[in-house]
C-alpha cells in the first residue's frame, strides 16, 4: 500500500491540479512550485494524485505539462463514423439510464446524478446519499431496515435497541451504533468501516468488519478483508470528492458515473488491470475525468453531448 499522505495536504493538491488543468497562468503556477518546495509532503501528494511519483516536483511546471500530454491520441472519428457510433450506443444508454431510474419513483429516499442528499430517520441514524442513490427505509417493533436500491450511502447509526441493517441483494451489514459506506456496483457490494464494528452476513457466511477495512460482497459471498484509511475517505466524502487508493478504475468509474451528466460508459474488459491513486472533484465530473485521462493509458471518447465512453489507449492494448 502506498505510504499514507495526510487527507489536508492530498485536498490541497487535489484543489491546485483542478485550478492547473488548461491553464497558462504563469503567476498560478509559480504559486504552486511555492507550494510544492515548502515540504517534500506537498510535493509527494501533488505527484501521487498525478500518478508519477516525484514527477511534478523534478520538473518545471510547464515541463510537467508537456509531457503528460505528450501520449499520442487517437484522432475524432468522422462525423459519420461518429454518428454510426452514437446510434449504436444509444440503446446501451438508453438502458442504463432506464435501469438507473428503477425503484426511484417509489423509493423512500433518492438522489439525481449530480446532487447529494442528507436526512436524518426518526430514530436519530443520519443517512447520506451519493449521486444517483435511492434507498428504502423499514423501521417496526424489532428492526431498522434501510434496502440500497443504487448508488452508495453513508450511514451514521444511532444507539437504539433494535440492531440496523442495511441490506442489499449481496447480503447484509448489521450495526448498533457505527459509521459505514455501503456502495452497490454492477456484480457486487462494497462496505468500508469507517468507525466501531459491523457484522456482515453474506453467502452464508458471517463476519465482523471494524473500523478501517473494507470488503467486497459478491453472490458468492464476502470477499478477502482489504485495509483503508477511513479518515481521509470521510472527509472526501463529505467535501465531495473522490478518494481512492490503489483502487480499480473501474470502480471509480462507476462512482463518477453517478455525478457525470448524461451516459458515462466504459470498456471495463480491457481497464481492468489499471489501478489508480487519486482524489478527483465529484463537483466538476468532466475535469475529473479529464485529470483521469491526463494520467492514465485511457482515451475519452464524446459521441453526443450526452454519452461519454472511456476505453484503453489503443497504443497499450497490445502491450
Amino acid at each position: 500500500m502506498p505510504e499514507a499522505i495526510n487527507d489536508a495536504v492530498l485536498r490541497e493538491a487535489a484543489n491546485w491540479l483542478v485550478q492547473l488543468d488548461g491553464s497558462s497562468d504563469a503567476q498560478l503556477q509559480a504559486r504552486f512550485h511555492a507550494w510544492l518546495s515548502q515540504s517534500p509532503a506537498h510535493a509527494a501528494a501533488a505527484a501521487r494524485l498525478q500518478g508519477q511519483l516525484g514527477a511534478l516536483y523534478t520538473l518545471p511546471a510547464h515541463a510537467a505539462r508537456n509531457a503528460l500530454r505528450q501520449a499520442p491520441r487517437t484522432p475524432r472519428p468522422g462525423r459519420v463514423k461518429a454518428l454510426a457510433l452514437a446510434l449504436a450506443l444509444l440503446p446501451a444508454a438508453w438502458f442504463a439510464t432506464n435501469s438507473y431510474q428503477q425503484g426511484y419513483l417509489f423509493a423512500d429516499l433518492s438522489t439525481r446524478s449530480g446532487h447529494w442528499l442528507e436526512r436524518e430517520l426518526d430514530d436519530g441514524s443520519q443517512l447520506y446519499l451519493d449521486g444517483d442513490s435511492a434507498v428504502d427505509v423499514k423501521f417496526d417493533g424489532g428492526e431498522r431496515r434501510v434496502q440500497l436500491l443504487r448508488g452508495e450511502v453513508l450511514v451514521e447509526v444511532a444507539k437504539d435497541p433494535r440492531p440496523l441493517r442495511v441490506v442489499t441483494p449481496h447480503g447484509s451489514v448489521r450495526a448498533l451504533g457505527t459509521r459505514f459506506t455501503v456502495e452497490r456496483q454492477d456484480d457486487a457490494t462494497l462496505v468500508t468501516m469507517l468507525e466501531s464494528t459491523t457484522a456482515i452476513d453474506s453467502g452464508g457466511r458471517t463476519l465482523q468488519l471494524t473500523a478501517n477495512q473494507r470488503i467486497r460482497l459478491s453472490p458468492e459471498g464476502p470477499g478477502t478483508v482489504e485495509p483503508v484509511q477511513a479518515q481521509p475517505l470521510e472527509h472526501a466524502w463529505h467535501a465531495h470528492q473522490l478518494l481512492a487508493v490503489d483502487q480499480p478504475l473501474n470502480e471509480v468509474l462507476t462512482r463518477l458515473a453517478r455525478h457525470y451528466p448524461g451516459v458515462l460508459l466504459a470498456d471495463r474488459a480491457a481497464l481492468l488491470d489499471l489501478r489508480v491513486t487519486v482524489m478527483l472533484p465529484l463537483d466538476d465530473p468532466r475535469q475529473a475525468l479529464r485529470l483521469l485521462q491526463r494520467t492514465l493509458p485511457i482515451e475519452v471518447s464524446q459521441y453526443t453531448p450526452w454519452i461519454t465512453r472511456v476505453s484503453l489507449k489503443s497504443a497499450a492494448v497490445g502491450k
